[in-house]
C-alpha cells in the first residue's frame, strides 16, 4: 500500500474504530495511534489488546498533530465531536467517519473543517451484534464493503487516503451521493433493524404464558432474523433521529406491504398469498445470486446502482 499514517487518531474506541486501528497496525501501515473514549476503562482495555499505543477522554488533545483521524461516534455525536475537536486540527490533516447516516452529517462536517484540514464522508458496512473494543479484531472488514461520500468539496488527495485505508483494511470502497445513501441504507439496512426490534416487542407483550412457550420453541430462522436486535440500542436510537425522513418513508411503503398481506390472509386469498411469497423468493434468490458474483469480482469494482 502506497500510504502510510503517522498519528492516528480514533475517536470513539470500538468495535469498529479499533478493528480498523488493529488491522493497520498489523499491516505496518501506521506509527502512533492514540485513542479517544469517554470511559477510562475502554481506553485501558484497548492499551492492553494493543489497540492503541495511548489514550485520552479528550478530543482535542487526541487530534493534536494526527495526520488521520476516524470519528467512530454514534451518529449524534458527530457533528459535536467534530466541531469540539476541529480547530486542534493540524494542516493537511484528514478527518473521515463511520457512521451510517451521511447527508447532513457530511454538509455540517465540511463546513467545521479549519483551512488546509479535509472531511471525507464513510461508512464501513460491518459489523457484529456485539459492539466495544474488546470484540474488535482485525480482520473485521476482509470482504467487506465501505461506502464514501464524496461532494464538491472533497479533496482528490483526502478521498484518495482514505480509500487506501479502508482498502488495506480488506474492504472493497464505493462512491455514493450523501443523501442517496441515506435512502439506500433505510431500505437495506435501517428497515431490517428495526424490524427486528419490532418483532421481538411485539412477542414480548405476549401474556406471560404464551410468551415463554414462543421463545422456548424460537426454531434457528427466529433467532438468525433477530440477532441484530442484540444491536446497541443508543446507536440506532440515533440513527432514526438523524435519518428520519428516509427512515419514514421506507417504514410507509413496508406499512403499505404489510396491509396487503394482512388483506390476503383475511381474505384467504391462496394465490395472493402465493404471489406475493413467490416474487419475494425470487427476488431474494437473484439478489443473492448477484451479491455472489460481485464478491469474486476484482477489488475495488463498483457495486451496480452506485453513484461515482
Amino acid at each position: 500500500m502506497s500510504f502510510f499514517i503517522n498519528k492516528l487518531a480514533v475517536i470513539g474506541v470500538g468495535l469498529i474504530g479499533g478493528s480498523l486501528a488493529s488491522s493497520l497496525r498489523e499491516q505496518g501501515l501506521v506509527g502512533e495511534v492514540v485513542g479517544v473514549a469517554r470511559r477510562r476503562n475502554t481506553l485501558e482495555t484497548a492499551r492492553a489488546m494493543g489497540v492503541i499505543d495511548h489514550g485520552t477522554v479528550s478530543a482535542v488533545e487526541g487530534v493534536a498533530g494526527a495526520n488521520f483521524v476516524l470519528v467512530s461516534t454514534p451518529v449524534c455525536s458527530i457533528v459535536p465531536t467534530v466541531k469540539d475537536f476541529a480547530p486542534a486540527l493540524a494542516k493537511g490533516a484528514v478527518v473521515t467517519d463511520a457512521g451510517s447516516v451521511k447527508g447532513s452529517i457530511v454538509r455540517r462536517c465540511e463546513e467545521l473543517m479549519p483551512e488546509g484540514a479535509s472531511f471525507v464522508g464513510g461508512h464501513p458496512i460491518a459489523g457484529r451484534e456485539h459492539s466495544g473494543v474488546a470484540a474488535s479484531f482485525p480482520s473485521l472488514y476482509q470482504g467487506s464493503r465501505t461506502i464514501l461520500t464524496p461532494t464538491k468539496r472533497t479533496r482528490p488527495q483526502a478521498m484518495e487516503l482514505v480509500r487506501l485505508v479502508w482498502e488495506a483494511a480488506g474492504s472493497t470502497v464505493e462512491t455514493m451521493d450523501p443523501d442517496h445513501h441515506d435512502r439506500v441504507l433505510a431500505a437495506t439496512s435501517h428497515l431490517p433493524h428495526l424490524m427486528a426490534y419490532n418483532i421481538v416487542n411485539t412477542l414480548s407483550d405476549l401474556e406471560d404464558d404464551i410468551r415463554g412457550e414462543v421463545f422456548r420453541y424460537a426454531a434457528s430462522g427466529f433467532r438468525d432474523f433477530t440477532r441484530i436486535a442484540s444491536s446497541d440500542p443508543t446507536m440506532w436510537r440515533d440513527i432514526c433521529l438523524e435519518n428520519r425522513d428516509a427512515i419514514l418513508d421506507v417504514l410507509a411503503r413496508f406499512r403499505d406491504d404489510l396491509d396487503k398481506l394482512t388483506k390476503r390472509v383475511k381474505e384467504g386469498d391462496a394465490d395472493g398469498l402465493f404471489g406475493i411469497f413467490a416474487r419475494s423468493k425470487s427476488t431474494r434468490d437473484r439478489i443473492m445470486e448477484e451479491n455472489k458474483k460481485k464478491t469474486v469480482a476484482p477489488q475495488g469494482t463498483p457495486e451496480q446502482g452506485a453513484k461515482a
